[in-house]
């Protein structure tokens, strides 16, 4: 991959060498800085602003579209925020980490992939997956980066299922009849429709009751109405970024958006916050700029899709990014103040954020 990315416009870590010790295969790479959640954790889990989010998003859909080159064609397979990490803790720059899970098209290795929260249906379900299980789990990542929570947080695979189906409704026919592990999570009636299966446990909302509309509180400042009155918060702002997180949360894989095309939804027309043009007005100008010429359709004389001329592009408009300042809420050695009053879990993913390390391997309980 980094063969691939000589300009370093595709977000991916930088493998600086490897070498055998005792018998053990050593990478070396490039030092980063704190992940996405070490970010969350430094706003007690009350999420970043719809600005930041946005920058995050754009640079992730970047990488999405550099792994899906033909001649690369790799699914990472276990994208969360841990595995996404800052480049400078004082700066909003980031890169994508751990391919330990990853695979090429054709080549999959494993079918217990990804971390719960951010599983794809057709890996729950037990349908042949392939590069959009990655843009599910970036849609996962998103509204997680803003709202503070987890947007599915099962405590497993069907406790999991049932969370989605609350928030997005029924799964289509045609997706469930392709599944192998469909019947662990649906019944199917005399009438060939499905319902959820029943659990013993504890009671699920009917399908499609728990709005998206609502966890974002796109009419009502937010989540929680907690950026009434923000620059850059309003309804349109929600709703232009509802509509990419429902297009990335898409059911069928097949209609799930594509990195290209998720690179020119609406909401990357503001690519810049009031906030940071005040302290950097210098940069106001060229970033603007940038942002008006980032959603132009980069197509040659065949029609293909001009990868590399959109991630140059979009190189240069995060070069001006990574110029912000992330956050002021930081210690003065720039690190995320991570002091216990910091640290207090939401009730809904304290357990799950748990770590302990057995065989030599980092587990996240309810995470894995």
């Amino acid at each position: 991959m980094n063969q691939h990315d000589i300009d370093n416009n595709g977000y991916i870590v930088k493998l600086k060498r490897h070498f055998t010790f005792r018998n053990h295969l050593c990478l070396v790479f490039e030092l980063l800085s704190y992940n996405l959640y070490d970010l969350l954790r430094n706003t007690n889990f009350r999420g970043v602003s719809l600005n930041l989010t946005r920058k995050f998003a754009l640079q992730l859909l970047s990488a999405l579209l550099f792994l899906s080159q033909p001649e690369l064609n790799v699914l990472h397979c276990d994208l969360k925020p841990e595995n996404i990490l800052l480049v400078n803790p004082k700066r909003s720059a980031i890169k994508i980490v751990d391919f330990g899970s990853s695979c090429q098209i054709g080549q999959r290795l494993y079918q217990y992939i990804q971390s719960r929260f951010y599983r794809s249906p057709e890996v729950l379900l037990g349908i042949p997956y392939d590069m959009a299980i990655d843009m599910w789990s970036l849609g996962c990542i998103l509204v997680e980066m803003h709202t503070g929570e987890p947007l599915f947080s099962g405590t497993n695979e069907y406790d999991q299922m049932m969370k989605i189906v609350e928030v997005l409704g029924m799964p289509p026919t045609h997706i469930l009849e392709q599944g192998t592990k469909t019947k662990r999570f649906f019944d199917r009636l005399p009438d060939n429709t499905w319902i959820p299966k029943k659990s013993k446990e504890r009671r699920y909302r009917a399908p499609g009751t728990r709005k998206l509309h609502d966890v974002l509180g796109v009419d009502a400042g937010g989540p929680g109405g907690r950026r009434v009155g923000e620059p850059n918060h309003s309804v349109s702002d929600y709703v232009k970024f509802k509509e990419l997180v429902q297009q990335m949360l898409e059911y069928d894989p097949k209609r799930r958006i594509l990195p290209f095309n998720a690179l020119q939804a609406s909401f990357f027309k503001r690519t810049y916050d009031e906030t940071s043009i005040i302290n950097h007005p210098s940069s106001a100008t060229t970033t603007a700029a940038v942002a008006t010429n980032i959603l132009l359709t980069n197509t040659n004389n065949n029609g293909t899709n001009n990868v590399n001329s959109l991630l140059q592009q979009n190189n240069s408009l995060m070069t001006n990014h990574s110029n912000i300042p992330l956050s002021s809420n930081l210690n003065s050695n720039g690190s995320p103040n991570l002091d216990p009053k910091h640290n207090n879990l939401h009730p809904a993913i304290s357990e799950a954020r748990k770590v302990t390390n057995k065989t030599n391997h980092l587990h996240i309980n309810g995470r894995e």
